[in-house]
Formats: structure tokens, sequence, C-alpha cells
């Protein structure tokens, strides 16, 4: 409770239509005002908050106002409560006001936690310094998580103030079974008062992870993901949004791949490594790993292409020529212009990532491979060419498209 004070002071001449209005600051709950001096009348406005003193006329002298609040329940260590007055009487230019400010002091420590069976701190939700203890609090819904996406709310005098998403410290979904939010009070002289209330976690959860591992074996990124999973079927609709990255235009939808499913999973890979650097170029093999919500273990793997024009090319840029097939031609010829004699090696692969018949060699410096789609369907094909510097050194590797109509 804060009782306010109000000095108001009348020199020279009588006035008239003299009126005083305090409207009060959040925080602040009017509780009451006292006697008002000298014949005035008091009002006060719930829907402005506004609380005014008017009389007819005051003759000089001094005149004492008070009217007490009460600070809600709900005020943080600290907060600045601001209540200002104003008066004005017949023939004043513009009010006159007076401002007070109280600062709310620290009273209690508020945790929320959330506990195990054995007692054992699963997750810290929320802290704060309030001036009041939370002891009866509120759960939202039935207090069940049934979903990797679904939560708990903690709220007291009809706020939330916190929420439990079903995850442990490092954001991994907890195990099914019973756990306590638990909110303790913590005095300034370190006394303890908690209230616990009991959540419910029973869902059917799988965990993703998703390798993307380079030609040599080396894997460059790795992606996670939980999702619900109550039938265990998840690698029954894996799809991926494409089988070529361009990372040249990362803002578009050829950026990147979506790694989706109808159970609601979805991922997606940027063509970036774990260090945030976009990979070179080549064929990259996705393994989607789920550890489903029963147990059971499914592993399925794609092929992607990266396909970059952002990479340094100051060894020259390979090219097919031709690169569209057609009248029953099906040989092509990868070369570089670059007046460095590299030996270069190609490897062809189709749109969905797969990769087709042996590797082709060229002659040692001779900046180009012949490579040949003799039997092969019409239709878009990738080129993955390494370029050997005379030492023997893997100098680039580059993609290159071919086209072939019969």
């Amino acid at each position: 409770m804060i009782t306010y004070s109000l000095t108001l002071r009348v020199t020279g001449n009588t006035a008239h239509l003299v009126q005083v209005a305090d409207q009060m600051p959040g925080h602040l709950i009017y509780a009451g005002t006292g006697a008002v001096p000298a014949g005035g009348t008091s009002a006060w406005d719930p829907a402005s908050k506004t609380l005014t003193w008017s009389w007819a006329y005051l003759a000089p002298g001094t005149y004492s106002l008070a009217y007490q609040a009460d600070v809600d329940f709900y005020v943080t260590e600290g907060t600045l409560i601001t209540n200002c007055a104003s008066v004005n009487y017949d023939g004043l230019a513009a009010p006159r006001t007076a401002c007070a400010s109280t600062s709310m002091a620290s009273l209690y420590t508020v945790h929320v936690g959330v506990y195990n069976e054995a007692g054992e701190l699963v997750k810290d939700i929320w802290v704060q310094q309030l001036s009041s203890q939370v002891q009866d609090f509120n759960l939202s819904d039935d207090a069940t998580i049934t979903s990797v996406h679904g939560s708990v709310t903690v709220e007291f005098q009809g706020k939330p103030i916190a929420v439990w998403d079903g995850t442990n410290q490092t954001g991994d979904p907890v195990t099914n079974g019973k756990y306590y939010l638990k909110v303790d009070n913590v005095d300034g002289f370190g006394v303890v008062t908690s209230t616990a209330k009991m959540v419910m976690v029973s869902r059917s959860v799988a965990k993703v992870q998703v390798n993307v591992f380079n030609e040599s074996g080396e894997i460059v990124r790795h992606l996670y993901s939980y999702v619900d999973d109550p039938g265990g079927n998840l690698l029954a609709d894996i799809q991926l949004s494409t089988t070529v990255i361009k990372t040249s235009a990362l803002a578009s939808s050829n950026g990147s791949v979506n790694i989706t499913s109808s159970n609601g999973m979805s991922l997606v890979w940027d063509g970036k490594s774990d260090s945030g650097s976009l990979v070179t170029n080549g064929r990259y093999e996705v393994e989607i790993h789920i550890t489903d919500g029963k147990g059971g273990e499914q592993v399925v793997s794609r092929g992607i292409i990266v396909e970059s024009d952002n990479q340094s090319l100051t060894n020259g840029k390979v090219a097919a020529k031709p690169n569209i097939l057609s009248g029953g031609n099906t040989l092509a010829t990868l070369w570089v212009d670059s007046t460095t004699p590299f030996t270069l090696s190609a490897q062809l692969y189709n749109v969905a990532g797969e990769r087709l018949g042996p590797a082709w060699q060229g002659k040692t410096g001779g900046k180009q491979v012949d490579v040949d789609l003799e039997g092969m369907a019409s239709g878009l094909y990738f080129a993955i060419v390494d370029l050997r510097d005379p030492q023997g050194g893997l100098a680039a590797k580059q993609v290159t498209q071919i086209v072939l109509r019969k």
C-alpha cells in the first residue's frame, strides 16, 4: 500500500474552477481517498484510472490532499512507478504538474523449475525478482504434454509467467513419465516456500539425425530434429525438394534442399558445412537416420549435387562442348580454359543424384576429358569434374551440365 500526499498552495487572489487530476500509472490499484478540504468533491473514474478533486473556488492558503493505492502482485524488482498529478484553474494557460517516483524493492526471488520423479532438476524455465510470493498458481489445459510441440503454461493471478515445452536443459525432449513444475519463493533471509504441481508427458517421439557426407566419406554437416511418430513409419515417405543445390542462388528455393515427411519432419540443408561456409562443388550423400517412437532404427540415403557459381574459379571454368547432344551424338568434351596444364577426370550423375557408368579420365595435362552418354535416356545430366595440377594435387572440383536429346 502506498499513500500519496499532495500539497496545493493558492497565492495572491482567490482561484476559481480549481481541479486537481491524478491518472494512476500501471501496477497501481486505487484504494481510497482521504478528506477533501474546503468543501470540494472527489471522483474516481475506473475506466481511465483517474482521480479528480474539484472546487468552485479556493481562497489563498495551503491545502492537503491524500489517497492510497495498492501495488499489484506482479511487479519485478527495480520497477520504477512514477505518479503525476496536475492542477488547473480558470485563467491558467497550461496545467501545472508535480510527480513522485517509487522504486519497487526486491522482496522474493521466484524460481520455476521442472523436476523428474527422482527430484532431479530437469530444466530452469523462469527466475524473477517479485514483490510477492507465487504460491497459488495454475497450469493451462490438462497439464499433459502429448506431442513434440505440446507445452504447459504456468499462470499466476490470471497471467502466464512461464512455459514448459517438454524439453530438458539442452533442448531435447524428455522421456515419458511424471514431472513436477515447482515454484520456489526465496525471501531476503533465504527462507524458501515451495509449491509444486504434476505434469504428465505421454507421447511417441522420433529423433531424426541427418548427416551430409562428401565424396571422401567425411561428414560436412549435421542436422537434428524431433517429430511425433506414433506409427513408427517416418521413412515411408521421405521427400527431397530437389536433388541439385545451386548455392549461387541461396536466396531462392533452389539454394537449399528441404527434407520432409507427412509426419511433420522438416529439415533444411542450405549447402553449407557445420562451420557455416559453402561446401565445394560435387556430389554429396544425405543420410537420414531415424530412431522412431518405438525404439526402432531406420536409415535412408539420398544423393545431392552441389553446383556453385560463388566459388573461386581462378583456375578456369569447366565447360562442355557441346553441352546439348542431339541427332544421335552422345559424345561431349569437358574442357577447362586455363593456362595451367590440368589433368581432368569426370563422373556423370542424373538429376536424382545417382552415379552413372565409370569415371572418365583425360590425358595427363590435356585440360580436357571426353564423356560418352551412349545408352542413356534423354534428359539433364551433371558432370562433376576434378582438376589436378601438374603435381597431382586436386586443384578444384567443378560441375557442368549436359543435355541429351534423342
